[in-house]
């Protein structure tokens, strides 16, 4: 029986899921613990590598990998994998393109508009008995007609696009590349420059990849760049961001309100620097993760380790990465 080994750990509803999913003719091994010391112990068990969370398939790792004939990335996210390193050995890798841009867009859309609603200050207070009705609401604002800045058109980004259409907004974005002009004019889209962007934008929001250059993205001299008020929400990566320059923005006003699904330390701890200021809203990683897109995430990357196993790569070959 060939071997699929977890690098993410997962128990109760997700577990069932993944067992529910598992094809025929596999059995699943996970990691005695998340920690690289474990996977590189225990990489030499894989015949397929489902790879999901923060743990690195790195240079090491692959040198133990034997076995190994194929990785699946259970998302879409790469900058955890080494791919000069599994492009040197040769080994396929497969990616979920897709399967949760529904799920990461519609999370991304939820924290804008509770930040311009303040949304978990206000609630807070009417637990606490405080009606302040004109007073509370006077310190929000809706999202019709306001300038959103996507930094980032990939497929969540995309899906958000379609999300803020009844909203009447103007959308700047930047990418790497620009998007065609009919699909910018239907949604009212205009490409811009980075700074033009934060400079011009009510709501800013990451949906780009983590890379050398995007890492800090968002620091100290950027966020002076960012129109004064600014929402900020961030369901890419934790590392795109300045955690302390962003701290301290949100402390001075110069960021109004903040909404981040990722940190740049995963779990958050105890203590940590957002964790006594009320206008930021937190929420651990699960912009990508639903009922819905977690049931696809694995039928996805079964069928692909399925599929290929049998050698039937031509139904898979839009979801291969390198």
């Amino acid at each position: 029986m060939k071997t699929i080994l977890l690098t993410n750990k997962y128990t109760d509803l997700p577990l069932s899921i993944v067992r529910q999913e598992l094809p025929h003719g596999f059995e699943i091994v996970f990691l005695s613990d998340q920690t690289q010391a474990a996977l590189v112990d225990q990489i030499s068990k894989a015949d397929y590598l489902l790879a999901g969370g923060r743990l690195r398939i790195t240079a090491e790792v692959l040198e133990k990998a034997g076995r190994l004939r194929m990785i699946q990335r259970s998302g879409v996210g790469l900058d955890s994998l080494d791919l000069e390193a599994i492009k040197a050995k040769g080994i396929p890798l497969y990616v979920n393109r897709g399967v949760n841009a529904q799920s990461g867009a519609e999370h991304t859309l939820l924290l804008i508009l509770a930040c311009l609603r303040r949304l978990p200050v206000i609630a807070e207070k009417t637990k606490k008995g405080i009606w302040n009705k004109q007073g509370q609401g006077i310190r929000t604002s809706e999202l019709r007609g306001k300038t959103v800045g996507i930094i980032g058109m990939g497929s969540i980004a995309r899906a958000l696009v379609s999300l803020l259409r009844p909203f009447n907004v103007r959308i700047l974005y930047t990418d790497i590349a620009r998007a065609p002009e009919d699909y910018e004019s239907e949604n009212n889209m205009c490409f811009v420059a980075l700074d033009e962007l934060l400079s011009s934008s009510d709501v800013v929001t990451l949906n780009c990849a983590l890379t050398d250059k995007t890492r800090h993205l968002i620091c100290a001299e950027s966020i002076c760049k960012m129109k004064p008020g600014a929402v900020l929400v961030n369901t890419a990566r934790g590392e795109i961001v300045d955690s302390a320059a962003l701290a301290e923005a949100l402390k001075d006003g110069r960021i109004g309100f903040a909404g981040l699904d990722v940190h740049e330390e995963e779990p958050l701890p105890a203590g940590h620097i957002f964790s006594d200021l009320e206008n930021v809203i937190l929420t651990p990683h699960i912009a990508g993760v639903t009922a819905d897109s977690f049931r696809a995430m694995m039928e996805g990357a079964f069928r692909n380790i399925d599929k290929f196993d049998k050698g039937e790569l031509e139904e898979i070959e839009q979801y291969r990465y390198i």
